[in-house]
């Protein structure tokens, strides 16, 4: 008797809206499980980099300080091997390798950021006005210069700019900003041209908007997104063009600590001294490879994939 009654439609219906209810919600924590599982393996690469800058970070100010050496001074026997008294060994005047990789860390590390944020402010400015500028004349002759200064390789550049200032830090800066604002410019001119077509844009001018206020109320914030999202790439290239002007005696002078001008003083000795050349070519390394972990992840996230 039990077996021959069936259930309502009712009953019937409630019981398959429940199912299909439960495996729905299955099936969305699933999705979220795997979004936040990729999630956290995307943002492991932003982690690790911002780790081992943040290591470097404190190493570059730590070991010169606690260390008993000083970075020009001769601490020891010329060309000494690495030793407990000497981790990465001297270099051919004496002097602690150790000490002198870390206190051109900071010196690498400052040059770099000002070689990044000075064009980065410049660029983004410049970009974001141009994009939204209704006179065309002006827009083709600043864009003409930005497309004539990103023709020509940026070390190229560089050199030609040092060569006229002359050789020294604050010739390279200079001529890093100089040179590298362009690049900036030409991405924040093409994401301003992007976001002035958008809707809350026209409507910030419909309602009377100064051009003043939605500049830097609505354009500004979504410009620098994309700039700084490039500029940690940039620092990369930047790091590394500073190092290789140093190294080709345009950069940082002897005696001043710099890991290029180290390294080229260390390809003299590499056969019988290796370590002169290779600890600071690993610290430049370390610091490329870390903020390219941290660039790619800002990268990904740019174009939503995180």
């Amino acid at each position: 008797m039990i077996d021959d009654l069936e259930l309502p439609p009712s009953s019937e219906g409630s019981a398959a809206h429940l199912t299909t209810s439960a495996a729905g919600r299955r099936g969305v924590q699933s999705g979220m499980s795997r979004a936040t599982a990729t999630s956290w393996r995307e943002l492991r690469g932003v982690r690790l980099g911002s780790a081992m800058f943040v290591a470097l970070l404190a190493a570059s100010f730590l070991i010169p300080a606690v260390s008993p050496f000083d970075p020009l001074a001769a601490t020891g026997p010329t060309l000494a091997p690495p030793s407990v008294d000497h981790p990465f060994g001297t270099d051919n005047l004496g002097r602690d390798v150790l000490t002198r990789t870390f206190a051109a860390s900071r010196l690498d590390i400052s040059v770099a950021l000002l070689g990044v944020a000075i064009p980065l402010f410049i660029g983004t400015i410049v970009g974001a006005i141009l994009g939204l500028s209704r006179s065309r004349a002006l827009a083709a002759v600043v864009s003409t210069v930005i497309d004539g200064i990103n023709a020509f390789p940026l070390l190229a550049l560089v050199i030609g700019f040092v060569a006229v200032l002359g050789i020294g830090l604050k010739s390279l800066i200079i001529a890093l900003a100089l040179t590298n604002w362009a690049r900036y410019a030409r991405i924040a001119r093409a994401r301003a041209m992007v976001v002035g077509k958008q809707d809350y844009v026209l409507a910030s001018k419909t309602l009377g908007y100064s051009r003043k206020r939605i500049l830097l109320r609505h354009v500004m914030p979504n410009v620098s997104s994309e700039t700084i999202a490039y500029g940690l790439s940039d620092f990369v290239l930047v790091i590394i063009t500073v190092a290789g002007l140093s190294f080709l005696g345009l950069g940082v002078r002897p005696p001043t600590p710099e890991w290029g001008s180290m390294m080229s003083e260390g390809r003299l000795f590499l056969q019988t001294a290796w370590w002169m050349t290779i600890f600071p070519g690993l610290a430049l390394s370390w610091a490329g490879v870390a903020v390219a972990f941290v660039a790619e992840g800002f990268r990904r996230r740019q174009r939503g994939d995180l």
